[in-house]
């Protein structure tokens, strides 16, 4: 697939030589992904939709609502009775549960403790200006959600929701056509909104005669989710083009085996869009004005759109200086889950650096990931001047701006009258102290900063091409934390050759360092295949190997060190890494989209409210804290299960496990190869014990003799000692 980047939007403006015919058009956000705040890819392809002349158009976070209609307490209380009707029925029966039985029974316990309005109320939470910002009350709000995902997980293939997200392997396998182009299983994945179509999403559909129905997949998870509703609409509108774009859809096409697998798997769709999606939105728009049709060659002339008889079409990175601002208004941006609107923009595209050899975004296929474009600053300030008017808090999604446009943004934005807080994702340069670039930052309003920092090791970085020298990361740090700008940082372990003592190095700099940073989150390395170290893996010590037999969409190449021969897969931990070093990591309590997530809304407004150390402050000498919920939204039960031990049960760490096992040994690891172990003898053994149900659904065993039920020191004493215990 080539790639080029022009010097104008032409689609754009041939749009705008002439009043466009009405076209009505819809694009949709589908499940599943983070509800606090909205993409911004919508906005952005509205924007330069309207500049065109096309302006009958609809907008659907279908994300945002189908979580709002599951959350109404009519619906949630449904889901708690059934998830009670289904321990009750396992629990009764004589014959030995089976290992699907058991992940299920674990999952129902999340159902006690909360009440019919726990998941609406938890949303009020969020939205709350005074109660978002309590600590122990939003935790109780984000142990709802927590509870809420075991209960959806209920009516999904087992291991494929993880939280708001799903897993790229499970007994779905998204890295593969088979499941991917199989209606039945994107049906078993979307079970839980199979409501929400019906009495939503379907009559949104036949308010109008959309000629166009668009679906914006930027994450995995959203995939299986959309290719269910491209089916719904095209059953419901068999007249209507559907297209699919976003990063997800690019992934698709550019890991896929062959031109006709992106069409296997968009089995509903009439256009791909695997790229930028602005100008071929025009383009396409524009050639239904003209006439063109479902089926018909109308589109094959569309820069950036692949047909069924264009699949390879060029890929346009276009220039970004003209570009139509986004159009912030398709949302009501008081519906999602925060106090007030986080607003993402993006003032550039692309990285400036470029070269990181483990990097693999995009559709380039001579460099990691796309080329940079900068958008005039001017620009940018008359952008942010209408963003301003939804919200204050703005997150730069950004690969990586340059310094000099850095420096150059945010004097326009110290100098301007906006008082906006932002963050973004930025490279560690070394003239950040040199230059004072803090002090300017935090004149400008940033309240925290992004690294990817990777290594705590020098000759790691190195073979990264990451341009950082470890040595100097303490001074630009500094220079954040003295201008009150949280530093955020992210890394991996696990890169070809890093030794033991390189892996734990990564933990030790951040421990040496840890007044410095906020939060931190370090994973382990995936290669993939478009990476400069999959091109080229000798450089790096390592043989690529075939993937597993199912994986025919190549996310992730496994490969083994040639020095010690050992074969790496990609690995949720790196077994190398002691628990001790893992948890000095974790500052904050949760992860995404919560507080505590890096680049989180809730997290970005937590800074903005309290600074840089994202908490609020321990309260004066002679004051105590006020640690008690002022909503309390779920209980901590003490139920009695009909097994020996809870904790023998099978649980979803087991299936994962399973997963991994079928995938090194290249067995079928697609949706229909875990039946047999799924009805497999579980693990747990008669008898009876009692369970502790912790707010966010960790399951403790309780001793033998107490009585739970009574409120006494002695029961409030060991509620405590076992919660901190399973917590840490």
């Amino acid at each position: 697939m080539s790639v080029f980047v022009p010097l104008g939007v032409p689609g754009a403006a041939r749009g705008r030589e002439r009043a466009a015919a009405e076209v009505p058009y819809l694009l949709v956000n589908p499940p599943v992904t983070d509800p606090t705040t909205p993409y911004h890819s919508i906005p952005y392809l509205v924007g330069a939709a309207r500049e065109a002349g096309h302006g009958a158009y609809g907008c659907v976070d279908a994300n945002l609502d189908a979580f709002e209609y599951l959350a109404d307490p009519a619906r949630f209380g449904a889901a708690l009775a059934a998830a009670r009707r289904t321990r009750a029925e396992i629990g009764a029966r004589s014959a030995a549960p089976r290992r699907d039985d058991e992940i299920r029974y674990r999952q129902t316990l999340a159902a006690e403790g909360l009440t019919d309005t726990a998941a609406r109320d938890a949303i009020g939470v969020f939205r709350d200006p005074e109660l978002f910002y309590h600590p122990p009350t939003y935790a109780q709000a984000v142990a709802v959600m927590s509870r809420w995902w075991e209960l959806l997980a209920l009516e999904m293939p087992p291991g494929a929701p993880d939280r708001f997200s799903m897993r790229a392997k499970s007994t779905v396998n998204l890295c593969s056509t088979a499941d991917l182009a199989d209606p039945a299983v994107a049906a078993a994945v979307a079970r839980p909104f199979e409501g929400y179509f019906a009495d939503v999403f379907v009559p949104r559909l036949r308010e109008r005669p959309w000629a166009l129905v668009g679906l914006s997949v930027n994450y995995t998870s959203q995939l299986p989710v959309a290719l269910r509703m491209a089916r719904l609409i095209r059953t419901v509108l068999p007249d209507t083009v559907i297209v699919f774009g976003g990063t997800e859809v690019g992934d698709v096409v550019k890991y896929a085996p062959d031109a006709g697998a992106p069409w296997r798997v968009f089995r509903d769709a009439d256009l791909i869009v695997p790229g930028e999606g602005e100008s071929a939105l025009v383009g396409i728009l524009d050639a239904l004005a003209d006439g063109a049709v479902r089926g018909g060659t109308g589109f094959d002339g569309v820069g950036g759109v692949m047909t069924r008889t264009r699949p390879d079409p060029e890929i346009a990175y276009g220039s970004v200086a003209g570009l139509a601002g986004p159009a912030y208004d398709v949302w009501d941006w008081e519906r999602y889950w925060s106090p007030e609107p986080v607003v993402l923009y993006s003032p550039t595209r692309g990285c400036y650096w470029n070269k990181c050899t483990f990097c693999d975004y995009g559709l380039n296929t001579d460099r990691p990931t796309s080329p940079s474009r900068e958008r005039p600053v001017p620009a940018v300030l008359a952008d942010l001047r209408e963003a301003r008017r939804y919200g204050r808090t703005l997150y730069f999604a950004v690969d990586a701006m340059s310094p000099r446009y850095l420096r150059t943004l945010a004097a326009a934005l110290a100098d301007s009258s906006l008082g906006l807080r932002w963050a973004a994702e930025l490279r560690l340069e070394r003239t950040f102290p040199e230059r004072a670039v803090g002090e300017l930052l935090a004149a400008s309003g940033c309240v925290a900063v992004s690294f990817g920092y990777e290594s705590g090791t020098q000759r790691v970085l190195d073979l990264i091409d990451k341009g950082v020298r470890i040595d100097l990361v303490p001074d630009v740090l500094a220079e954040l934390a003295r201008n009150g700008i949280a530093a955020q940082m992210m890394g991996f372990t696990g890169f070809p050759t890093e030794t033991e003592a390189e892996a734990l190095a990564t933990y030790e700099f951040l421990q040496h360092h840890d007044k410095l940073w906020t939060t931190a989150g370090i994973g382990v390395f995936s290669l993939t295949p478009g990476s400069i170290v999959a091109k080229d893996p000798g450089r790096f010590g390592i043989d690529l190997l075939p993937p597993s037999a199912s994986d025919d969409i190549r996310r992730y190449v496994p490969w083994r060190d040639r020095a010690s021969g050992e074969v790496h897969w990609p690995e949720p931990e790196d077994p190398r890494i002691p628990r001790e070093y893992v948890a000095s990591t974790r500052k904050a309590t949760f992860d995404r989209p919560f507080v505590g997530g890096i680049d989180s809304a809730h997290s970005l407004l937590y800074y903005a409210r309290y600074g840089r150390g994202l908490l609020p402050e321990p309260p004066a000498e002679g004051r105590r804290r006020e640690e008690e919920p002022r909503v309390r939204l779920v209980g901590e039960p003490v139920l009695t299960v009909p097994f020996a031990s809870v904790e023998a049960l099978t649980g979803v760490g087991d299936l994962m496990a399973e997963v991994g096992r079928r995938s090194r040994e290249h067995l079928d690891t697609t949706s229909g190869a875990y039946g047999d172990w799924l009805a497999g003898p579980g693990a747990a053994r008669p008898g009876s014990c009692g369970v502790l149900v912790l707010a966010h659904g960790e399951l403790v065993e309780v001793p033998a003799g107490v009585d739970f039920t009574e409120d006494t020191p002695l029961t409030r004493a060991l509620r405590l000692m076992l919660s901190t215990q399973a917590r840490t």
